[in-house]
């Protein structure tokens, strides 16, 4: 999501990117943020885990971006998302649905869009003066900006994003 986050290497000062992964519950917006060293398979498929993790369970829809690591570009037809099989037999294993979000149609998931450009300045942007010298250290700061965020109560409605997700949604995720 986003613009990437920078790791400096202490020995050799070389600086790399981290991207930012981040996962959102369509109606509390309780968000979930991490840095991952790139965005292929194993980092994308590990990320859903750990948001799994983080939420307690397991949601029964995922809308993921139309990224080249949920679905299958070598498809025919360009504005219907084929799920890629790797990201199919994860979904399969956790007993959840995937229909990624079609190309240019951010109404397919206009509150994680909303919630993505959010996290993104609360997290992100946030962070982006400090100087990170591993992925660890990377996590902790995001972890610390994200149960701020999650915790901040809403302008025009009662509670905040873990409130209404614990009394909301919680109770409808499927158990790990």
């Amino acid at each position: 999501a986003g613009d990437p986050a920078y790791i400096i290497n202490p020995d050799t000062g070389e600086i790399t990117e981290a991207q930012i992964f981040i996962g959102v519950m369509t109606y509390s917006q309780y968000t979930y943020v991490e840095a991952f060293p790139n965005q292929k398979q194993e980092s994308w498929i590990k990320a859903h885990i750990h948001m799994y993790e983080f939420f307690g369970g397991v949601c029964k829809l995922l809308v993921p971006d139309n990224c080249s690591t949920a679905t299958d570009r070598t498809r025919i037809d360009f504005y219907t998302p084929k799920i890629n099989s790797t990201y199919q037999d994860f979904a399969e294993h956790y007993n959840c649905v995937v229909v990624p979000a079609r190309i240019r149609k951010p109404k397919d998931k206009p509150n994680a869009e909303g919630s993505v450009n959010h996290a993104s300045t609360w997290i992100t942007a946030a962070l982006r003066n400090e100087q990170f010298f591993s992925l660890s250290e990377l996590n902790q700061a995001i972890k610390e900006k994200l149960k701020k965020l999650n915790d901040e109560p809403f302008k025009k409605k009662e509670g905040s994003r873990s409130s209404l997700f614990l009394v909301e949604e919680r109770p409808y995720l499927l158990p790990l």
